[in-house]
């Protein structure tokens, strides 16, 4: 009888529906074998809730998946930072009232959204609108 190589073998087992009916036909080309002969060296994977023997089985299944852990995870949904507010300068802003809302920037915030410098006062809490991003933030410290 003959076989199939390891490769071919592992990403036939890796795959399922279609997906494997489609590879199936084409290892049967490429082997010259019956794709029926090819299913049977498959090992028979049954549903999730359904016995050996094609059954249904409504006892509770233990799930064998486990929780994948990415150590290079990097949560960029962190808080505001306040930073010192003279590594910064205001923009060209023509709207009136602009020298008295300078006045009153008392910090330099970070935006939690897009990571744009946000001048604020040092009252608290206070509710900020990004102008970068729109993402609406309350700091209270």
């Amino acid at each position: 009888m003959m076989t199939l190589e390891a490769s071919d073998m592992a990403m036939l087992r890796s795959l399922s529906g279609y997906d494997l009916s489609l590879e199936v036909a084409k290892m049967a080309t490429k082997y010259g074998l019956p794709e029926a002969t090819i299913m049977a060296m498959l090992p028979s994977q049954n549903p999730p809730g359904y016995s050996q023997g094609g059954e249904y089985d409504p006892s509770p299944q233990a799930n064998s998946n486990t929780p994948i852990v990415d150590n290079n995870y990097k949560d960029y949904t962190t808080p505001a930072q306040v930073m010192d507010k003279s590594n910064f300068r205001f923009e060209y802003d023509p709207t009136p009232g602009v020298s008295q809302r300078r006045q009153n920037v008392d910090q330099a915030i970070l935006c939690p959204g897009c990571g744009v410098a946000l001048g604020i006062p040092a009252i608290r809490p206070i509710k900020v609108t990004c102008p970068q991003c729109m993402l609406e933030s309350t700091f209270t410290s």
